[in-house]
């Protein structure tokens, strides 16, 4: 389990809690966007075929209240939606399907989503308006601007690669909007385009995501990001840096001790950091 600030991220491993997924993404997908058909999914809950053979993240609010959500679907004989959707142009030779996972059913609560600009995730406010963010950047709420990083999918995000770590993955399939691609990327997750756009939940784009080169990528250009991301997964399954990109943490922030690591963690969460 992680926490920031006022959320927890679980993998759900209970009935209970995977049926509260469910329903969240009947809320988000059919009632709200239309994505799915209600005669398809009765009862509530929005479920596909491949739930038996996925992995399940939660975002939870200080009510336990599932507001977020996102799953990786693993190797099966159902195989994986997105080589059924589009044509894959893979760069170089495929990897075992056993080392592949594709992220799937990304979706936010709407009470999180509240104001006109956060779009579907809740993340277009976050994109400068030169990636595709909204023009009207410099006049949203104080208590929204205070936040630097949506914290729901980012959260998402890394219990998403702690257990991708543990179970050996090494690329991510995903196929999804244009905007989520470029936050991705902003934090340094840069995903490979693999085919050619598709209607899939409307105009998506069809990814990979290579594991190691984001690590080698973050570690880089951010190295307090990338010992955020790693904050929660056991040392076993840490990448291995080299001494020179390890020495980069110790000097990236002029004072790098747990002071710094709140410092980012700070930015996260939008809570100031300890001192």
């Amino acid at each position: 389990m992680l926490s920031y600030g006022d959320f927890r991220f679980v993998r759900a491993d209970t009935k209970d809690l995977k049926e509260r997924i469910y329903r969240l993404r009947y809320e988000v997908y059919v009632e709200e966007f239309g994505f799915e058909r209600p005669q398809d999914h009765l009862g509530g809950a929005e479920t596909d075929a491949y739930e038996g053979s996925s992995v399940h993240f939660a975002a939870l609010d200080p009510g336990g209240e599932v507001v977020g959500t996102i799953r990786l679907i693993l190797s099966s004989e159902k195989g994986f939606p997105m080589e059924d959707a589009v044509d894959i142009r893979f760069p170089g030779a495929k990897p075992p399907p056993g080392r592949i996972a594709e992220i799937s059913r990304l979706a936010v609560s709407h009470r999180y989503r509240r104001r006109r600009v956060d779009g579907l995730y809740g993340v277009e406010s976050y994109l400068p308006s030169s990636n595709g963010g909204p023009p009207e950047r410099k006049r949203l709420p104080r208590e929204y601007k205070k936040r630097r990083t949506p914290v729901i999918v980012m959260g998402l995000f890394q219990i998403m690669y702690h257990e991708s770590k543990r179970l050996g993955l090494t690329h991510w399939y995903m196929i999804t909007t244009d905007k989520v691609f470029r936050l991705f990327k902003r934090y340094g997750f840069v995903f490979h385009p693999v085919g050619e756009p598709v209607h899939y939940h409307g105009l998506r784009t069809p990814y990979l995501g290579v594991i190691s080169e984001m690590e080698q990528k973050v570690m880089r250009e951010n190295p307090v990001l990338m010992r955020l991301m790693l904050w929660g997964l056991e040392k076993e399954y840490h990448p291995h840096f080299s001494l020179k990109d390890r020495m980069r943490v110790v000097t990236s922030l002029p004072h790098f001790t747990r002071r710094g690591f709140d410092f980012w963690k700070g930015r996260v969460t939008g809570h100031k950091r300890r001192h």
